[in-house]
């Protein structure tokens, strides 16, 4: 019986351990996930939008990748942790030169955060 008691102790002991580490981490909390360009005429730039985010979590956040959705998709960001309360940019591009229609691209941000990928678009139409 005691050992019992014990055994089912030490197992929600580990789980209250578990639960608040898994909670110690980064956060984004961005102010926009998706950017609409609108409708832009042809040319050799290539367009950037700046998403600002917040860390919302109890720990500095830490990128460690953004995978593009193509090679005419760009992404930029600071290599450096975002503390806790702090903001940081991500910066999605999109390489114009040649390109007509509707596009629409994706960046997947991998960090210490859960989950931990987050997805931020870009889209529009050049004509």
């Amino acid at each position: 019986m005691i050992t019992q008691l014990i055994k089912t102790l030490s197992v929600a002991a580990f789980i209250t351990v578990c639960s608040i580490n898994a909670k110690a981490q980064g956060d984004f909390k961005f102010e926009k996930v998706e950017h609409d360009f609108g409708t832009i005429k042809p040319g050799n730039d290539t367009l950037w939008y700046s998403f600002k985010y917040t860390n919302s979590g109890s720990e500095p956040l830490v990128i460690s990748d953004i995978n593009t959705a193509c090679d005419c998709t760009l992404a930029d960001w600071s290599k450096k942790p975002v503390l806790p309360g702090k903001t940081g940019i991500v910066k999605g591009g999109f390489k114009i030169k040649g390109k007509s229609g509707v596009f629409n691209k994706t960046l997947t941000i991998f960090a210490n955060t859960i989950p931990a990928t987050t997805i931020i678009t870009i889209k529009g139409v050049i004509k």
